[in-house]
């Protein structure tokens, strides 16, 4: 089975062109391209109630896998219960269809399934992988979870309870505080301000009717694409999906029309006060950019070569680290820098992170640098492909966020063409250091005086 799946993915390593093919095989086009990248051959149909279909044939594999994207999200929980379309997604695998979660277990792990369903900010994730002859399976699975739900309030009490338990543990992690508390700080009342998978209060105010109403109101067929990856054909896709998913409900789509975040007018600091023997943390949050915009790519470089100049000039001392968190969503969400390091150098090093994000809009940077990040980007690209299951996601984030078909083509050619102006132009339009939120979980000794130099403070014990 190694060996044959191996064979599949061959298949499509060689493949460098994207065609477009209806379920009735009377229309195929096909066009040639100088893109670097492979980009495998996907079939497409739709079923009546608006359900996307796109195929990826690998013939041989001996498996098969099917990916179902429904285009909502945390963004949409409802006020105060944040946590609710992770909780929404955790609870169809826990009896749906006439099955208790006893007997879905029992069923998986008998056909050689496995199952996995998360849910981000845009979107909820269904992925279900097996052997080959386990489809039949997959769709009548797939089938129970999205159209008939039980949502058995036994099963959510459990959920909520382990949820809110895992939650907790998270609080102990200064890494996961501090950056949680920055996006507060910066989002307020926003939904981006709380987090995705909810606190231990606002999962404890779910009810079994908001599960009802999450799932009636953004679980519907003309808001949701599949991809089917591995040995099955098009056809068999097209039949199973109209047999099993024919009926899911469609309805009207709820656009994400949620007012921007506000940009605050100066700088916050809040530290969280911690003990001088730990490792001091800190995150500076801002907004970034939507997933849409045009300069999207330019601010991914321009992100990659902050955190870079800034890695420089820290590299002095060991035990400091400091990456960059530009998140891809619909709506623009955040733009973090994360920073580890002992509390007696956290300090300048802050110092140093506002200065280069002041200078960076102001000066020009360095081609070699700006080179060296768009060759990155365009590996992490290739890398991506190289899985039957990333090349899967990629063509769902291509549908979520309306990319474009021809995205991955013309991706490295839109990537080369970035210049250290187009860098420059990012950074003069989306850095924003003179409202950025700042958290530090250190010693508030230490740093509350020299701290509101940078802006208004506040300590929390």
């Amino acid at each position: 089975m190694e060996s044959n799946r191996r064979a599949g993915l061959a298949i499509v390593a060689l493949l460098v062109i994207w065609v477009t093919v209806r379920a009735d095989h009377s229309a195929v086009t096909s066009r040639p391209q100088a893109s670097p990248l492979v980009v495998p051959i996907v079939k497409r149909d739709s079923l009546l109630n608006g359900l996307q279909l796109i195929t990826l044939e690998q013939p041989g594999t001996g498996s098969v896998s099917a990916h179902l994207r429904i285009n909502s999200g945390s963004l949409f929980d409802l006020a105060g219960k944040g946590g609710l379309a992770d909780i929404t997604a955790g609870m169809l695998l826990r009896g749906a269809g006439g099955l208790s979660a006893r007997n879905m277990a029992d069923s998986v792990e008998q056909l050689g399934l496995t199952v996995k369903v998360t849910a981000g900010w845009d979107s909820t994730d269904i992925v279900i992988s097996g052997p080959a002859d386990s489809i039949e399976s997959i769709f009548d699975l797939l089938g129970r979870l999205l159209i008939t739900p039980s949502f058995d309030q036994k099963e959510l009490d459990s959920l909520k309870s382990s949820q809110a338990t895992s939650v907790a543990k998270e609080e102990q992690d200064d890494s996961v505080v501090v950056r949680r508390k920055a996006l507060e700080v910066l989002f307020g009342s926003h939904p981006f301000g709380r987090p995705a998978r909810g606190t231990p209060e606002t999962l404890k105010q779910i009810a079994r009717q908001d599960l009802v109403y999450f799932h009636n109101r953004f679980y519907i067929a003309n808001n949701s694409e599949m991809i089917v990856s591995g040995d099955a054909t098009a056809e068999q896709v097209t039949r199973l999906a109209r047999s099993k998913l024919g009926a899911w409900k469609k309805g009207e789509k709820v656009p994400p029309t949620f007012k921007a975040a506000e940009m605050a007018g100066a700088r916050r600091v809040v530290i969280l006060d911690r003990s001088e023997e730990l490792p001091a943390r800190a995150a500076f949050a801002q907004l970034g950019v939507s997933r849409r915009a045009d300069d999207y790519l330019a601010t991914v470089v321009m992100a990659d070569v902050l955190s870079y100049q800034i890695s420089n000039l820290t590299a002095v001392h060991s035990g400091t680290s400091i990456n960059s968190d530009l998140e891809a969503r619909l709506l623009a969400g955040p733009f973090v820098l994360n920073v580890k390091a002992a509390p007696a150098d956290l300090g300048g090093y802050i110092d140093v992170i506002i200065d280069t994000m002041m200078r960076m809009p102001v000066n020009l940077p360095a081609s070699d640098r700006v080179e060296a990040a768009k060759s990155k980007l365009i590996a992490a690209m290739a890398e991506r492909l190289k899985t039957t299951e990333g090349a899967a996601e990629l063509i769902l984030d291509i549908e979520t966020y309306g990319l474009g078909r021809d995205y991955v083509i013309n991706f490295a050619d839109r990537v080369g063409a970035i210049s250290p102006a187009d860098v420059q132009r990012a950074a003069q339009t989306h850095l924003k250091p003179q409202s950025v939120a700042i958290v530090i979980a250190g010693p508030a000794s230490r740093f509350e005086t020299p701290m509101k130099k940078i802006g208004a403070v506040t300590v929390q014990k």
